[in-house]
């Protein structure tokens, strides 16, 4: 399973109010419940594509390492290599990147705070889970709403 994944509002939360902590390696500190939310998929072989505008501030190696040691399980991460000087919605970045990659919807889960997503085909809305940008990945209902659709 293939998974979108936003850091800002959805790692860590995105509220201008509260400070987000820093770990070691200079990058946010995911949130607990985030972190294991995503393990809950590990089961599924997921591979982690970033989608977040941090993308392409670390290589993919050390995309690895961050996630590793903040003790997220994954088989594989890559990015949206979609350059961001490209002016379009995150939307039409993730839309795009499903479209060029002849990607199945049923094999995706998009996790992300974006309301441009708003605006997905009904094809790839129903595998998006929004999260509230204030507080971040915390309800995995949503995500079990999503995984049984599969089963059905």
């Amino acid at each position: 399973m293939k998974i979108f994944l936003d850091i800002d509002g959805v790692m860590v939360h995105a509220n201008p109010y509260k400070k987000v902590d820093i770990e070691k390696d200079g990058f946010y500190k995911f949130n607990d419940a985030a972190i294991t939310i995503i393990n809950s998929l590990y089961d599924f072989n997921i591979e982690i594509i970033l989608s977040t505008s941090h993308r392409f501030r670390f290589t993919i190696s050390e995309w690895k390492n961050i996630f590793l040691r903040r003790n997220i399980k994954f088989k594989e991460i890559s990015i949206v290599d979609i350059p961001l000087n490209i002016k379009i919605s995150r939307r039409e970045e993730i839309e795009k990147w499903i479209n060029d990659n002849e990607m199945d919807p049923d094999d995706l889960i998009i996790i992300d705070d974006d309301k441009s997503l708003h605006e997905l085909p009904e094809r790839l809305k129903w595998r998006w889970l929004q999260t509230d940008s204030y507080i971040g990945l915390i309800n995995s209902r949503e995500l079990i709403n999503i995984l049984e659709k599969d089963r059905k």
